[in-house]
This record gives structure tokens, sequence and C-alpha cells, in this order.
């Protein structure tokens, strides 16, 4: 088989991966260029780091489907799990994502206010960064104190926000198979003050899944093990503009960040993660729309947490 460049293998196993989100079905025999593409230990090269965000909880439960009923445009998200350098799937990685409802709001953190909205905002903000900048305290570089949850100091994002409730909308984990894929079904994420439309989500290697602690039955979930990749997803810009013009939103009326407003987008290779989607007709994006994107990650690696951008 001929050489495969790093760019040709991952557009080709993003376009089959986003065909097979549509299906819903697996992509196994698709990605047979990883093959091709282990001959070149430079093809595949680990995905950036990203930011947590200061939304994660950690020991979220195993499953697919985590919208759970929230409005929005439903979204089936295949995320595919690589190995650098030979480009091989990675089985059995758990891979864990969390994203806010169409209007901004994260599960855990529902009761959050958080300062005044915008001018023509609405009532409350609620789901991301307090207006006006950083917090009293500060570093005077513009990074946040480490933080990344409660009840743990991940490092590499905003300080951890305190949980409001147990709400568990748009969050989940799953394990790759042999194919190193996952799916989610959720909805397309919204956005909030100062952050665009994204999708957060974890590499767990090494770890195992399982119900039950101190002798109690608890709804799967995975445990162990260390964290190979922090990123974030984005989505085309023109694609997520067309689809912020549809309920519920439009009913979102604060500005919303574009990606070349984001600081994440902007100084953390944005671009390197851009999902592949496509929207197809109307009647197409009322039942749904698929998207893939290809994660890279050293399965030996502990990447050190990134700073956030900084604010202003």
């Amino acid at each position: 088989m001929p050489h495969v460049t790093r760019r040709r293998f991952l557009g080709a196993s993003l376009a089959a991966a986003a065909a097979s989100a549509l299906k819903g079905d697996r992509v196994a025999r698709a990605l047979g260029l990883s093959h091709a593409a282990a001959q070149d230990e430079n093809s595949c090269i680990t995905t950036p780091e990203q930011e947590i965000g200061p939304f994660y909880i950690a020991n979220e439960t195993l499953r697919a489907d985590i919208a759970e009923g929230k409005p929005g445009i439903p979204l089936t998200l295949r995320i595919l799990v690589f190995e650098a350098g030979t480009c091989k799937p990675i089985p059995n990685a758990a891979v864990d994502i969390w994203h806010c409802d169409a209007l901004g709001v994260y599960s855990g953190f529902t009761k959050m206010k958080l300062g005044p909205p915008p001018e023509g905002g609405p009532g409350d903000f609620r789901g991301g960064p307090p207006p006006g900048g950083p917090p009293p305290g500060a570093p005077p570089n513009g990074a946040l104190p480490n933080g990344g949850g409660p009840g743990g100091n991940f490092g590499g994002g905003p300080p951890a926000m305190q949980q409001t409730d147990k709400l568990t909308f748009c969050r989940g984990i799953q394990i790759t198979g042999a194919d190193g894929g996952v799916v989610f079904h959720t909805i397309f994420p919204g956005f909030y003050q100062g952050r665009t439309n994204h999708i957060h989500f974890k590499v767990h290697l090494g770890g195992a899944s399982g119900g039950e602690v101190g002798g109690i039955v608890h709804p799967p979930t995975y445990s162990g093990g260390h964290v190979s990749h922090t990123g974030q997803i984005f989505f085309d810009e023109a694609d997520t503009v067309t689809l912020m013009k549809r309920a519920p939103y439009n009913e979102h009326r604060i500005h919303r960040v574009t990606q070349s407003e984001d600081g994440v987008f902007n100084q953390q290779h944005g671009s390197v993660s851009i999902a592949r989607m496509h929207l197809g007709t109307e009647e197409q994006i009322r039942r749904g729309v698929g998207a893939a994107i290809v994660a890279i990650v050293d399965p030996a690696a502990t990447p050190v947490p990134v700073h956030p951008a900084p604010v202003g």
C-alpha cells in the first residue's frame, strides 16, 4: 500500500467516521488506512492539549445517550482515538465528554449566578466564566489557579466552580472498541459568555469500569488509570452559524462568541480540533446531524495540564 500522509489519513478516517456517525454503525473497515500510516512514525502527531475548563465532574456514568431530553438539534458524535506515531486504534480507552445545553447551561451548575449579563442578555448569567475578566487574586499573567471539578484539582483551567445540583445531562463516558471509536448521542452544544460552541472531552487509559463501590451498587462509571489527553471539540464556523439560527439556540439573546473571538480556540490550537460534519438538507438537520473527530494520543503519557488562555 502506498505511503499515506497524516492529512490524507485523518481526512479519510474523519470522512468515513462522519458518514458512520450519521448511520450509527462501526467504521472498522473504513479505518484500514491506519495500517499503512503505521509505516511512518511521523504520520500521526499527538493532538494538542487544551484546558479542562471549570465545569468538569469526575465519575460520570457509562452511557451513549446523554441528551436526557434536552431540546436542541440531535447530534451523533463519533470520537476516534488513535496512537501517536503508529496511527493504530486504541481499544479500551475511556472517552469522557461534557458540554452545555442549547442555552449555555452545564448540568451540575444549573443554579449558578455569576454576575450581570451583557447588555440585552437574559435576566441572569449561568454556565460560563464570570463577566469582566478573571476573579480577584488571579495571577497577573492571565493564568488562573488550577482547577477542574469538584473534589479534585486537575489543573489547567479556571477555578473549579462549586457544583449546585446532581443533574447529569450532556455528560457521559464510553469505552472505545477495537476500532478506537465511541459514539455519543446528544444535542449540538450551545454557547455562553466568553466561549464559542464546543464540547469538552478526556481520554482515560489504564483504568477499569464498574458499578460497585464499597459493596454498594452505583451506575457504572470508570475509575483509575491516567488521563492521556484533555481536549475540546469545535465545529465549522459557517455550519455553527446556520444551526444557531434555529430554536432553541436563537432564544439565547446574548452575543455569540465566534471562533475568531474565542481565546481557547485561538491560543490552544482549536483549528486542529474541528470535527468533520455535514449538515445535509433542512429535513436532515431537523432529524439530526452527525460529526466525527480523531484524537491522537500517547497511551503512556500523562500530559501537563494546559493553562487557560488570558482573559481580555
